[in-house]
């Protein structure tokens, strides 16, 4: 068997949680939750292409391919049961004067006392088979001591509690070149550390913008994926069985203020269409995957679940419809400068605003820099231009230009022996900013290899895009405090 090594940096928190493109159906983003977890360069590479993993090495690169995974386990001779998990406490305060109340529910001061947990159960079948569990939750009692009757049912849903089965499948080995992957899994495309453009197969928990590691946005779905190993190259397919819808957040809360947004009368925000999952609805995909000297260059194509909800039913429901997607990104390493380039064609995407369904182009531009000690500066442009585009969609609920501009500036600084990070991330929206975002400066502690504490500052930026006009008072404190165990 072809072993695979995989090699990178630990992945540092990703702020930004939920991206501005995938936030909502307001500004036209292609799932875009704020990814941050400086995935870097694609999940898999094979053994002949160690002098490329030698001259990436610093650079950040996703361990989550069926191979790495097998190997990582049977290298390391474990028990067949390996258990392990996190403890998080998450706390939000809201510090501006005119922090949001609406209607009775009281989004000033402190706004998230969490505790949440996660599990892992791994389980080593054969020297080649293998198997994961994960089961993941959280409560909230911020809620129960302002007076849960304060706010809706929809945000007791969303925000007061949750528990839930995270990733679970059964992974091995079919022949000396042929990987198996069944149940539910993450799959991670594309080369860019906080923009989705060809990452597009998994859906993100948009419930709070700005303040989700990437590591908890992307929601596993359930799949077969197959995976080839040939010289320099991963060819993937897979069937996607679950069409899992995004993890909204809840109706006039504090990421969603829907009372105050400019809606146009008559126009209501009804509940997500829910569907019973059904196997014959299963679509396909591939990813092709080439690693060479100096470069990387990667194909992908298949049909997926929309980030951008429409409504149906003459308007009495919303749903998230399925679109198709070919694109194709590239890696290139030039001295400490990391070059990354995406480029997706869409097709079939649905609006509210116009009766056909429309056909969008992505293009992504962006570099990486490391020729400074213990800094890391990214920066990310992405172009979406809608190929048919009309001036009725500027309106409501649509509310899309012809080009809607995206720009991502992440600047991280490591220091005390690695130690620490002090990071910096901001998420911009049109040419010059003018429809708004976010960003957010937070430092990272390490302060023994079972704990670390994070704490930091979100503003969020008004402008043209009303969501963020609307969310403009909505800045925060937080903090967050891990044990891994």
């Amino acid at each position: 068997m072809v072993k695979l090594l995989v090699k990178g940096l630990p992945r540092l928190l990703l702020i930004g949680g939920m991206s501005i493109q995938s936030f909502s159906s307001y500004a036209d983003n292609d799932s875009a939750a704020l990814e941050e977890a400086l995935s870097g360069f694609d999940d898999a590479m094979t053994e002949s292409t160690d002098s490329l993993d030698d001259a990436l090495l610093g650079f950040d690169e996703e361990e989550s391919s069926v191979k790495a995974n097998r190997v990582t386990l049977k290298s390391r001779g474990r028990s067949p049961l390996q258990t392990s998990g996190q403890i998080r406490f998450n706390s939000n305060y809201a510090y501006q004067e005119n922090a949001p109340i609406m209607g009775d529910s009281n989004y000033q001061e402190f706004t998230k006392l969490q505790l949440a947990g996660l599990v892992e159960f791994d389980y080593k079948i054969s020297t080649e088979w293998q198997g994961k569990l994960e089961v993941k939750g959280f409560v909230d009692p911020i809620y129960s001591q302002k007076g849960r009757y304060h706010y809706s049912n929809d945000s007791l849903n969303t925000y007061e509690s949750e528990l839930e089965i995270g990733e679970g499948y059964l992974l091995g080995s079919l022949t000396d070149n042929l990987d198996i992957k069944i149940g539910r899994q993450i799959v991670v495309w594309g080369k860019s550390d906080s923009l989705r453009v060809t990452d597009v197969i998994n859906p993100l928990d948009n419930r709070e913008l700005g303040l989700v590691d990437i590591e908890d946005l992307r929601l596993p779905v359930l799949m077969t994926r197959l995976d080839y190993y040939y010289n320099d190259w991963q060819v993937s397919l897979l069937a996607q069985h679950e069409h899992r819808d995004p993890k909204e957040a809840a109706m006039n809360s504090e990421y969603f203020p829907s009372s105050v947004l400019p809606i146009p009368p008559g126009v209501q925000f009804p509940d997500i269409s829910k569907r019973p999952m059904q196997l014959d609805e299963t679509t396909f995909s591939f990813a092709a995957n080439g690693r060479f000297v100096g470069w990387d260059l990667s194909f992908y194509g298949g049909r997926f679940k929309d980030s951008r909800w429409s409504f149906i039913n003459n308007k009495t429901e919303r749903e998230y419809g399925l679109f198709n997607m070919v694109g194709a990104a590239t890696n290139v390493l030039m001295g400490a400068w990391l070059l990354k380039a995406e480029l997706a064609f869409l097709n079939g995407l649905a609006y509210n605003t116009v009766e056909k369904s429309q056909d969008r182009m992505d293009l992504l531009l962006g570099f990486e820099y490391k020729g400074i000690a213990d800094t890391t500066i990214s920066l990310e442009v992405a172009d979406r231009y809608l190929t048919r585009y009309t001036p009725i969609m500027k309106n409501l609920p649509d509310f899309v230009d012809e080009h809607e501009l995206q720009t991502a500036l992440r600047v991280l600084y490591n220091f005390n022996h690695d130690r620490a990070t002090l990071g910096y991330l901001g998420q911009y929206l049109g040419s010059k900013f003018e429809k708004g975002g976010f960003h957010r400066i937070w430092l990272e502690y390490e302060l023994t290899q079972s704990v670390n504490i994070t704490g930091g500052v979100i503003d969020y930026l008004g402008g043209e895009n009303p969501m963020f006009e609307a969310m403009k008072n909505n800045d925060k404190l937080f903090l967050e405090a891990k044990y891994f165990f």
